[in-house]
């Protein structure tokens, strides 16, 4: 999971960096051509290279159906790794899109291409992420995203110095916190929901994740008309703090069946 959330990672780096780049080049309408002609590559190799599924002599389930089946099957812990995955997204997206109004403004005044370079960030997140894997494995989930939002959280606020280095520091250390949280959650989802019921699972978290993303990009406008960043700053580590909160409340092992 640490490696499949890696090439997340760069996956995210390389759509906001070089279309960023290509946009100051020559326009935004050019950088949407460009992540269309990769999109494009992208469907191609996944059609080549990813194996056919493998029957396994089962009956096709409904999505319905499916839905239905987790539902009745739902706990504490499943639902709140679909709430953990909602607030990692947020988080991230919140923290890149309202910075980057920050920055744009006096006295810092940055260009399309100096807040798409901010993004290199997200490679320390490649770096980091497949050591996350291995905390994972030492700590467990809980404990590692425990560790990850406090990391966040020290993170985010080096971005209140008004010095650009302590904000990339500060953003450094956020993506990739971001990114061993979300190892975290998938990880811990693979042991909490049942085999039965495991993939619908898998696909409801998803969509809670990128759910997340899209209210990061929309709620902390409320926060940035009246306090600007630093009322974002407030907005997103209270979020954080909260995922702490639903992790160390929620996420325990699940007892043993007994003889």
């Amino acid at each position: 999971m640490a490696a499949l959330i890696t090439g997340n990672v760069i996956g995210g780096f390389s759509g906001r960096f070089f279309s960023g780049m290509v946009a100051a080049l020559a326009g935004w309408r050019l950088s949407f051509v460009v992540l269309a002609a990769i999109t494009v590559l992208g469907g191609f190799a996944s059609a080549r290279w990813l194996p056919a599924p493998r029957s396994r002599g089962g009956v096709r389930v409904k999505p319905f159906r499916a839905l239905w089946e987790l539902a009745a099957r739902l706990d504490g812990r499943i639902v709140a790794t679909f709430a953990v995955g909602f607030n990692v997204l947020f988080a991230q997206v919140a923290m890149f899109t309202y910075i980057t109004f920050h920055l744009a403004a006096p006295p810092y005044r940055l260009d399309t291409a100096q807040l798409s370079s901010l993004f290199v960030v997200y490679l320390f997140g490649a770096i980091v992420t497949p050591f996350g894997g291995r905390l994972i494995d030492r700590i467990g989930a809980r404990a590692t995203v425990g560790i990850a939002f406090g990391a966040a959280v020290g993170g985010i606020a080096l971005t209140l110095i008004p010095s650009l280095p302590a904000m990339v520091v500060g953003l450094a250390i956020c993506s990739s916190a971001v990114f061993i949280s979300q190892s975290a959650a998938t990880s811990f989802l693979q042991s909490a929901a049942p085999v039965d019921v495991r993939s619908t699972a898998s696909g409801v978290y998803v969509s809670c994740y990128y759910v997340g993303g899209s209210a990061g990009g929309v709620l902390p406008a409320i926060a940035w008309h009246l306090a600007g960043w630093p009322g974002c700053v407030a907005f997103i580590v209270a979020v954080q703090l909260l995922t702490i909160a639903v992790a160390f409340r929620y996420w325990r092992d699940r007892p043993a069946t007994p003889p």
